[in-house]
């Protein structure tokens, strides 16, 4: 079963112009009505405009999911690429979380009011790597 572009967005969950730069970028290959010329997409076409989408909100560049999409094309990319993409991944992640950790703490400690009107903004701190004690001025993390 084929839907036209917009039922393919909304299937996807992803609005019509996204829909439409996915494809100018090589990750949709509609097919064309022979009788309309109007393109069609299958379901696979929404599979993977949903995938792009998910893999973009976890933070991959167009550049990771080209490779990863290349994957379903056996032998397109090398493992060796694959795992150099894998392991950038892996430690942006790893930095993420460490980020989110002392956004966390530092939120909990406002919502504690442990943090007085005198230090950085601890949201502020969390970002530059900074966590301030409760009435103390931060002090720069390792």
């Amino acid at each position: 079963m084929t839907m036209t572009p917009a039922e393919a967005a909304r299937a996807a969950g992803v609005p019509l112009s996204t829909l439409r730069y996915y494809e100018r970028r090589g990750f949709l290959a509609p097919e064309r009505d022979p009788n309309s010329g109007y393109r069609r997409f299958s379901p696979d076409d929404v599979r993977r405009a949903r995938f792009v989408q998910r893999a973009q909100r976890l933070g991959f560049g167009m550049a990771d999911v080209a490779a990863f999409l290349a994957l379903s094309q056996e032998g397109a990319v090398a493992s060796s690429q694959l795992r150099t993409v894998i392991d950038a991944k892996l430690a942006d992640l790893d930095a993420r979380i460490a980020d989110l950790a002392r956004m966390r703490t530092a939120l909990a400690a406002l919502a504690d009011g442990a943090a007085d009107g005198d230090c950085v903004c601890p949201v502020e701190a969390a970002l530059t790597g900074t966590v301030p004690e409760a009435g103390h001025a931060p002090q720069p993390s390792p």
